[in-house]
Formats: structure tokens, sequence, C-alpha cells
């Protein structure tokens, strides 16, 4: 009985190594496998986190509501989010959805601004299709 269990190994020896070889290969880059996916999980979490909040500031119905209704509608980011509130503070501080109508303000405030005047010319552009 032996011998047949040997001779039965034997001709597996190929499958058997290669279960083996991938088993190592799986433990020795568990490290990188576990760090990729925490800080995919992070990024998603992130991800969906700033969209509720941009969502949860869109429904009130006021007029910063609406501003940020408009700003999910036209898919901007942070960033432009931010560009945008700054402009609209220093005009319309109590209707910043204002921005989105009169594209004069992004224009003034181009001007006056000093280091970011491209990316409010770059915003216009997007906003209004110039």
């Amino acid at each position: 009985m032996n011998v047949d269990f040997y001779l039965i190994l034997a001709g597996r020896t190929d499958e058997i190594s290669r279960a083996v070889r991938n088993r190592t290969i799986l433990e020795e880059n568990w490290l990188f496998i576990s760090a990729t996916l925490v800080i995919g999980l992070i990024w998603l979490t992130l991800y969906v986190w700033e969209n509720l909040q941009i969502r949860r500031k869109a429904v009130a119905d006021t007029p910063q509501g609406l501003f940020y209704d408009l700003c999910k509608t036209h898919r901007l980011s942070r960033t432009d989010i931010n560009y945008l509130l700054k402009a609209a503070s220093e005009h319309y501080d109590h209707q910043p959805a204002m921005v989105f109508i009169d594209v004069n303000i992004l224009h003034t405030y181009a001007r006056e601004a000093i280091t970011d005047s491209k990316y409010y010319e770059l915003l216009a552009e997007r906003l209004f299709h110039e």
C-alpha cells in the first residue's frame, strides 16, 4: 500500500510543486496585497464621504444649497468649489450661485487674482463653454 501511494505521488510532483510555489508567492506578498487593499478601502471611504457631504449640502434649501447643487450638477471637484466660493464671496456673499449665471464674476476675479487667474479663466470656460 505504501508503494502505491508513492507511485501516485511520483506522478503528481509537478502539480504539487506548482501549488507550493504559488502558495509561497502569496505568502511572500501578503504585506503588499494587504497594503493595497487597505489603501483602496481608505480611498473608497473618502470618496463616498466627500460625495455624501456635497449631497447633504446640496439638499439644504438655502442659497448655499443651490450653489452646491449646481456644483454637483457640473461635477466640480473640491478645488473647483473652493475657487468658486472665493470668487462668489467677493461679489455675492449671500447668493454664491450667481457665479453660475454671470460669467463676469469669474472674469473680474481672474483679473484681481494674482496667482490663480489662469485657473479662474479655465473655470469660466468650463462652466460657460466660451
